[in-house]
């Protein structure tokens, strides 16, 4: 049988198994979105694929982008849009499943 220690001297073991916050440079978190360059061809045509499910909008720019790598590959684009009445900012996320083809799976106005 082992002898049992008090939480308390477990404390600074857990610290550094668990870190509090990541340091930099460190590498994102397997499923984490990560940041992409928003001008890349898979993002612009994330974005025509958008741009199809919503013809009442026009979309201006890609201001952000960012890729989660998920069964596929999800695209998270934040946009400067033309709609009815002016301008405003979306965000949509759009999923590229395996087979090539695409679903927009959220849209929603900043």
């Amino acid at each position: 049988m082992f002898p049992t220690r008090p939480a308390a001297t477990l404390l600074p073991f857990l610290a550094l198994a668990l870190p509090l916050g990541a340091s930099p440079g460190a590498q994102p978190r397997a499923g984490a979105y990560r940041q992409v360059d928003p001008a890349s061809p898979e993002v612009q045509e994330a974005r025509a694929e958008v741009q199809k499910n919503f013809t009442s909008l026009r979309i201006q720019a890609v201001s952000e982008a960012y890729a989660q790598v998920v069964a596929g590959m999800n695209y998270k684009l934040v946009c400067r849009v033309l709609e009815d009445g002016g301008s405003g900012t979306w965000e949509f996320v759009i999923w590229r499943k395996l087979d090539g083809t695409w679903k927009l799976t959220s849209a929603r106005r900043l």
